[in-house]
């Protein structure tokens, strides 16, 4: 039962009182960010002592995990009546776990590029302006968003740490060839069922997103799309001079 000061724990938004969230860079917000870049930092430095085969196992793993999160929060949905076409895993970050399990068994550059630039920065985004902290903190929904978003850096990191991951500036086409293909079917389901995924038709409530959608009005959508890329740039220059090395 929801109500007082006690939400329960598989409360969905429309059952919470207005004040029981967060706000963004409030103190337990920055606590979180804390412990995931903390965690980040220490489980990788772990990481990269283990052999090659153990590595595998654990992005594997946290693979698996990412993607178990995911389905018990749609188990649970669909148990409390609550699974609606606004919560379907056609977001970016919902869609990462997938292509992360599919690299950890195939190694296909296109999805190795695909983390580099898109899950670690996009997860890093969604952190830093989470659009699920209406929630409190012991829900499920936040606790699922946390974990699976800090998650997808962790598993970034780690390909990059044990280098099967290897950023090229000439590989920059494979990430935006992904969203090229992606983003066109999701942008019109958004506008066939009224939802946001990939935020294509509004920015998230207190991101920089909405910011550029407030600045550029109608011109939203290709606005965004020239930022990814232009993000996706800046992501590979610093890998520039170990490309014309190899």
């Amino acid at each position: 039962m929801v109500g007082g000061t006690a939400p329960c724990f598989f409360a969905y938004e429309t059952e919470l009182p207005a004040d029981v969230g967060f706000s963004h860079f409030s103190p337990v917000h920055l606590a979180w960010l804390a412990a995931i870049t903390a965690g980040t930092v220490l489980l990788s430095r772990w990481f990269r002592g283990k052999s090659a085969r153990t590595q595998r196992r654990l992005s594997k793993a946290l693979a698996w995990s990412m993607c178990d999160v995911l389905a018990a929060e749609h188990i649970i949905l669909l148990a409390t009546g609550h699974q609606t076409v606004y919560q379907l895993p056609l977001h970016l970050c919902t869609l990462m776990p997938v292509v992360c399990l599919l690299f950890s068994y195939t190694h296909w550059d296109w999805a190795g590029q695909t983390i580099y630039s898109l899950g670690i920065a996009g997860a890093a985004l969604a952190l830093l302006f989470p659009d699920w902290n209406r929630y409190p903190q012991w829900n499920y929904m936040n606790l699922t968003g946390f974990f699976v978003h800090g998650g997808l850096i962790l598993y970034g990191v780690w390909q990059l740490v044990g280098k099967t991951v290897r950023p090229r500036l000439t590989a920059m086409w494979k990430p935006v060839l992904f969203l090229a293909v992606a983003a066109p079917p999701i942008y019109l389901i958004d506008r066939r069922l009224g939802t946001n995924y990939f935020f294509l038709l509004r920015g998230s409530p207190g991101s920089p997103l909405q910011t550029l959608q407030e600045q550029v009005g109608a011109a939203y959508l290709p606005a965004y799309a020239a930022l990814i890329v232009a993000l996706i740039a800046v992501e590979y220059l610093p890998w520039l001079g170990a490309d014309r090395h190899r």
